[in-house]
């Protein structure tokens, strides 16, 4: 099938604003932090800059419009014309919200936005733009771009005018004549010709739109030992005689303008405000033109006898040594993900059959001093350093996650009627794409049952002695060889009699059960429950945290709670750092093969009878290094056997889970260490209790993974209640 080569390039530039919206909202929040430096104005001004130049490629002219007020009233902030105070920075905070919508309306994956929303945020944006004098008379076409006030000289020594009719007193000037002459100034920066733009073609543009006279200032160039190859020191000045207003003549600068020294001023206004430049030497546009259109004339331009405009000379160009220096931008492809998806596929068969291939060798009784089996040693660590490479192509930083949940934390905290404050941490731990794709859903419900459940009103917290805005802290980090983040709220807690009290209301536990504070906690993961005592826009339909619940747990993973009353709550995440592959060690219990995670493992050993103590007559306790930790039969909790083995006869593997508690897990025998490729046992067959996934081992055998958090949990719950063990 045919792809549509302007399909194709349309796709790349949404994925491209995906990147550009996140820069966006990485600059604008720290702006609003208090970090408004140029260069994080800069970049925001160019995100907003950037999406509507590709934009306007497209012909998607809602954005257009909506991006160039935006980008317009960042160009007076950064030019310092208007004040970034606070107020300012909401209103940006709410229009690049809007831009998003207005670039996922493009994109087909959202209704097109509302234009009497769309048509109050421009108003704010030109009233802020403009004033108040101004606003009324600013139009919302691309003419408006520069039309604010009268600007500084520029770098040329050029004073760009414009005027605000409806601001002058008096009646409107006479309409200008038919015909206008500009003079266009302008000095290309190194940047221009790295981002591959050509002068000559711009020169053509400018020749488009009317009668055209070109000259050049060279007097910028160095000596030839300082000159610098991906500099630009040629001045260009071009006087057009034609109907097209600035706007037009700006608009052949859009993709370039903040990458050159550009002035367009009317050359009446030159006339009357700053001296003509000097007579120059009729430079030749249709010889530079022929030569833009075949590169391969080598005949150099020739540099007229005066130059074209009084331009100050360059700052001096930076020594070749240290342009030498500068380290170049990394290179990077784009690549579908499906082709990724496949290479990581065959990784995983590769190396199932590389354990194949080891488990003959050794069933064949051949010598490790054997060339077979220095070769197999050599295409295992071969094999190994594939998959590490395949892995770190999938490994994508969680501030692709991080950075859409400021907005949300905006728009909850505007519709519950509470300020708030979001504290990211850890935004370049790194995990499976697989992993962060799948974390934005959860991690929402999180953020809003936080801001509408959590967090106190106003009052109440100026009540509690607290701050009025709460805050909300989200923080991701690499734990044990998984990724943890951890969502907390300084708010009320969990109000664990409540929570009771509406279990108990709907049926979901009887009133005589005796629950521990973490048990209470949990409820909120059973579905249909909800604290909301109304339906809301936000929460109270009962569909919330059961599904987070849900989708952890496909991913590998677990939630807990930890909440005290007045202070917050903290709810933490726990998932494998990739979905393809692990190393693990293989044991065996109760004739069943299984591997345990190998980053959960302290050490192993065999117990001594004299080192086994028991805990109430039944809980079995192991001294380990000076301290006594709990020993748990791995077949028992997984009921492979109902009697327990002697401990001695056994071996302890002592494995440390995420929150720090450490047991020893009581096997038969350890068969060795390996790579095992991870298959989904919930999608393949069910969700079992104790068990995070499955492999395929060398001989064939299909053996567990174990969720050891999962079963130190449940031998800890089975040592609280004694009659659940009987029942057992």
């Amino acid at each position: 099938m045919t792809v549509d080569p302007f399909e194709a390039i349309k796709v790349t530039f949404f994925q491209e604003c995906d990147e550009l919206l996140g820069d966006l909202e990485t600059g604008l929040l720290a702006i609003e932090a208090g970090s408004a430096d140029d260069e994080t104005v800069n970049a925001v001004f160019r995100a907003v800059h950037s999406v509507k130049g590709g934009a306007g490629a497209f012909g998607l002219d809602d954005l257009v419009r909506f991006a160039h007020v935006f980008e317009t009233l960042l160009d007076e902030i950064r030019s310092g014309r208007r004040p970034c105070d606070d107020p300012t920075v909401k209103t940006l905070l709410r229009a690049a919200d809007l831009l998003a919508d207005h670039i996922a309306a493009a994109r087909g994956q959202a209704p097109a936005v509302d234009e009497a929303r769309s048509a109050g945020l421009v108003a704010e944006l030109e009233l802020l733009t403009h004033g108040e004098s101004g606003a009324a008379g600013a139009a919302p076409a691309a003419d408006s771009a520069h039309a604010v006030g009268t600007a500084e000289p520029d770098a040329f020594g050029f004073r760009p005018v414009a005027f605000d009719l409806s601001a002058l007193d008096g009646p409107a000037p006479a309409a200008a004549p038919a015909e206008t002459v500009w003079r266009v100034v302008f000095r290309p920066q190194g940047r221009m010709y790295a981002h591959a733009n050509e002068t000559g073609l711009l020169l053509r543009e400018l020749a488009r739109l009317g009668s055209v006279s070109v000259a050049l200032d060279a007097s910028g160039l160095p000596d030839l030992a300082d000159l610098v190859a991906e500099e630009g020191y040629l001045t260009w000045t071009v006087d057009i005689e034609a109907e097209a207003g600035e706007a037009a003549i700006r608009e052949v600068f859009d993709f370039v303008e903040s990458d050159c020294d550009l002035a367009v001023t009317p050359t009446a206004n030159v006339a009357v405000s700053d001296p003509a430049p000097p007579p120059a030497d009729d430079f030749d546009l249709a010889a530079l033109l022929a030569r833009v259109q075949t590169p391969e004339a080598s005949d150099p331009v020739p540099t007229p006898a005066a130059p074209a405009a009084p331009a100050p000379s360059p700052a001096p160009a930076p020594a070749a040594p240290a342009a030498a220096n500068q380290s170049a931008p990394a290179i990077t492809i784009r690549v579908d993900l499906d082709r990724v998806d496949r290479l990581i596929n065959v990784v995983g068969e590769l190396v199932i059959q590389q354990a194949m291939l080891a488990q003959r060798v050794v069933e064949s009784g051949l010598a490790r001093s054997s060339g077979v089996s220095v070769g197999l040693e050599d295409l295992e660590l071969l094999t190994r350093e594939i998959q590490d490479s395949v892995m770190a192509i999938r490994a994508q930083p969680v501030k692709s996650v991080f950075q859409r949940m400021p907005r949300l934390v905006r728009e909850v905290a505007e519709m519950t009627g509470k300020r708030v404050r979001l504290v990211t941490e850890g935004e370049a731990t790194e995990v499976d794409k697989t992993v962060v794709e799948r974390l934005a859903e959860p991690i929402t419900h999180m953020l809003r049952n936080a801001i509408d459940h959590g967090l106190e009103g106003p009052d109440d917290r100026l009540a509690a002695g607290k701050p009025v805005e709460g805050t909300v802290r989200m923080v991701a980090l690499h734990r044990s060889g998984r990724i943890v983040i951890e969502i907390s709220d300084d708010g009320r807690g969990i109000n664990r009699e409540r929570v009771r009290g509406i279990a108990v209301s709907r049926g979901l536990i009887t009133d005589e059960a005796a629950l521990t504070d973490e048990e209470i906690d949990n409820l909120i993961f059973l579905p249909g429950f909800s604290t909301a005592e109304t339906v809301s826009d936000v929460s109270g339909r009962g569909v919330g945290m059961d599904v987070v619940r849900r989708s952890i747990q496909a991913l590998g993973g677990r939630i807990t709670i930890a909440s005290t009353p007045g202070k917050g709550s903290t709810f933490t995440l726990s998932l494998p750092l990739t979905l393809a592959v692990l190393d693990g060690m293989v044991v065996s219990a109760a004739g069943q093969t299984l591997v345990a995670p190998l980053t959960a493992i302290v050490e192993s050993l065999t117990p001594r009878p004299q080192d086994i103590h028991h805990v109430g007559g039944h809980d079995a306790v192991i001294r380990f290094r000076e301290e006594f930790v709990p020993l748990i039969d791995v077949a028992m909790v997984m009921g492979f056997r109902t009697e327990p083995v002697v401990a001695a006869t056994g071996v302890a593997v002592v494995i440390e889970t995420e929150a720090g508690f450490r047991a020893a897990l009581l096997v038969d025998a350890i068969q060795g260490q390996r790579q095992v490729v991870i298959k989904s046992l919930e999608t393949n067959y069910q969700q079992v209790e104790g068990v995070a996934a499955a492999t395929i081992l060398g001989d064939g055998r299909v053996a567990l993974i174990l969720d050891v958090d999962a079963i130190v949990a449940n031998a800890r719950r089975r040592s609280a209640r004694p009659e659940l063990k009987l029942a057992s």
